[in-house]
């Protein structure tokens, strides 16, 4: 049991329902209403979580082993081997190839999968070494969408574009912004640049001195992710109306303000409260994660009844909390 257990916070699966749900939202924002077909999307998504952070663990061991934090992660500390986490990672993509072929199987969708794929490695190996490489895995992610899309059709609707755009944006300020500056510290004596350490933030004491440009960047990022998350309202994609009241404008716009108050304690926070600024980015993906069923909630329910996209928001929300509390306890806090 305890092997499993290391195996299972490998994975993370308190947050491998962003990747797993993209290709879903993809499909079905380009016309694909089939349950089963979306069930076979989701997996494919889940094994895409799975290889991406078992991978990003396997290349990162060596630098891992440097930080206080995260030194007792199952591959730095010894208890599963990178052996293991290869042929795991390694599995995960050949089986996601395997369904990929035996039921959606077309020249374009393949590639585009196997671009993702190839996205996810080259973050994961360059991560640590080059500045600006969220925006590879944010691609990686937007290509997965757009994978779920060719699935129905080798058109991809615009619709299909602008839910996966959401996704690229939400991954570009969780790991650009909110993963990254918790770490700025130790990435600045290790001579890692990433993005809050290019834009010069700085540890001093025991708070982190950020820029005006580093804070601009930062609310501009959220700013355009809550826009994109607008446009298929604007456009006509979905309603803001649920019979006949604004429940899915409502949910957006509580979200929206949910997201930029904890954005400001991410940004707030000292160093000394490393866990609460885990709390507020846990929160925050949480959130970003929770928008898309309401941007969709009456086109879900338009095409799938209310019991499925009910399930859907009840499974986002309690999915993590259970997790976290299965692997972490009562903290809630992931070596992260």
């Amino acid at each position: 049991m305890g092997a499993i257990r290391e195996y299972i916070k490998l994975i993370r699966p308190y947050g491998i329902l962003f990747i797993g749900f993209t290709p879903v939202f993809g499909a079905l924002c380009n016309g694909e209403f089939d349950v089963f077909h979306l069930c076979i999307l989701l997996f494919i998504g889940l094994l895409g979580h799975i290889f991406v952070f078992v991978q990003n663990d396997y290349y990162d061991v060596e630098v891992d082993r440097h930080s206080k934090y995260v030194v007792q992660r199952p591959l730095t500390s010894g208890r599963i081997s990178r052996t293991n986490a290869r042929f795991l990672y390694l599995g995960s993509f050949f089986i996601s190839l395997v369904l990929a072929c035996v039921f959606f199987f077309s020249v374009r969708s393949l590639v585009v999968l196997l671009l993702s794929f190839l996205l996810m490695t080259l973050y994961n190996r360059f991560s640590k070494r080059l500045p600006l490489m969220e925006y590879v895995l944010g691609a990686a992610v937007f290509l997965y969408g757009i994978y779920g899309a060719l699935t129905v059709s080798d058109q991809v609707s615009f619709f299909a574009i602008i839910i996966s755009s959401v996704a690229f944006l939400q991954w570009i300020f969780s790991v650009g912004v909110s993963a990254n500056l918790k770490d700025v510290e130790f990435d600045t004596k290790l001579g890692i640049r990433t993005t809050p350490v290019l834009f010069g933030v700085q540890a001093v004491g025991n708070q982190l001195k950020k820029p005006v440009s580093f804070l601009m960047y930062t609310y501009g990022i959220q700013l355009f992710h809550l826009i994109m998350v607008m446009l298929p309202f604007i456009l006509g994609f979905t309603s803001l109306l649920l019979v006949g009241y604004p429940f899915p404008l409502v949910g957006v716009l509580i979200l929206s303000c949910m997201l930029f108050a904890v954005t400001r304690g991410i940004l707030v926070m000292p160093l000394d409260r490393r866990n609460q600024m885990l709390q507020y980015e846990g929160i925050h993906e949480g959130l970003a994660l929770l928008l898309l069923p309401f941007v969709l909630l009456s086109y879900l329910i338009e095409h799938l009844g209310f019991f499925l996209p009910l399930l859907l928001l009840i499974v986002l929300i309690l999915w993590p909390l259970v997790c976290l509390r299965f692997l972490y306890g009562k903290t809630l806090i992931p070596l992260e």
